[in-house]
């Protein structure tokens, strides 16, 4: 039940521009067996009707579009026939608190969207916050062998001399540099965690994902256990990197790629 909670996350609505008092944001929060899901609920006008937008906070999952929404008098409904999700609520007298009742298959759970004049940011307690206390350096460079350019960010310790290095290697499917996955990123947190120890490291766009180009669709984690290999030799040219002191972290299909590299290259600390 709880998976099926997460459909709501994110999705974009149109309603017609009878009820002028929706316009705004709305927060609110559904709970399940002890699981709370907060609801960023943002109604824009739009011509002679409205737009809206609803993003779970503790989800971040995709946008979802609605088969349906209707607004008459104070009442507000929409509909999701495809996960089998509706609902409906009523706008009090004050403008400032829709109360209603979230239904998905047997599930019939209340919701209440209260107004708010705060802009919500969407994100995650863990992720480190600018100024940092290191140097961060967005980098390129190239598989010379496949003929791949490979995009990423480079942080490294503000102490003066050379550092100890690690490449983060991502898992299977086509990841992003910090291994964004339904709002959360892990290797940005990771590489946050190391750099303030004293340990500089490199995290990068999988081919054809952010400024890394795509290469040949037949690649094999053999050619990317390649792209690790010229991270390596890129990390080797950088005067605040210790040549002998370069590691690899991997996650899923990153820890079979990890000694694979290792088998390839003696430079694997």
């Amino acid at each position: 039940m709880t998976a099926a909670l997460g459909l709501l996350s994110v999705l974009s609505i149109s309603i017609p521009a009878q009820t002028t008092a929706l316009e705004g944001n709305w927060l609110g929060t559904l709970e399940f067996n002890g699981v709370k899901l907060r609801q960023v609920l943002k109604i824009s006008k739009a011509g002679d009707g409205f737009t809206a937008k609803i993003a779970s906070i503790d989800q971040s999952a995709d946008d979802v579009g609605l088969d349906s929404i209707t607004s008459q008098d104070n009442s507000v409904r929409f509909e999701l026939k495809k996960y089998g999700m509706s609902y409906e609520g009523m706008l009090n007298e004050k403008g400032d608190e829709i109360s209603g009742t979230f239904k998905q298959g047997p599930a019939s759970l209340p919701l209440i969207f209260k107004r708010s004049t705060v802009a919500v940011k969407i994100g995650r307690l863990q992720d480190p916050q600018k100024p940092y206390s290191y140097k961060e350096e967005e980098v390129v460079y190239e598989n010379k062998k496949d003929q791949v350019k490979l995009a990423g960010t480079l942080t490294l310790p503000r102490t003066s001399g050379q550092h100890p290095a690690v490449i983060l290697i991502t898992g299977s499917g086509s990841q992003d540099r910090n291994e964004t996955i339904l709002g959360h990123r892990p290797f940005l947190v990771l590489a946050d965690y190391l750099t303030r120890r004293g340990i500089a490291v490199l995290r990068v766009d999988d081919r054809g994902v952010g400024g890394s180009s795509l290469g040949s669709l037949s690649a094999t984690s053999e050619n990317f256990a390649g792209d690790v290999i010229a991270g390596m030799e890129y990390l080797k040219t950088r005067k605040e990197i210790n040549p002998r002191q370069i590691g690899l972290i991997g996650h899923s299909e990153g820890g079979i790629i990890a000694p694979m590299v290792a088998v390839r290259s003696k430079d694997v600390a």
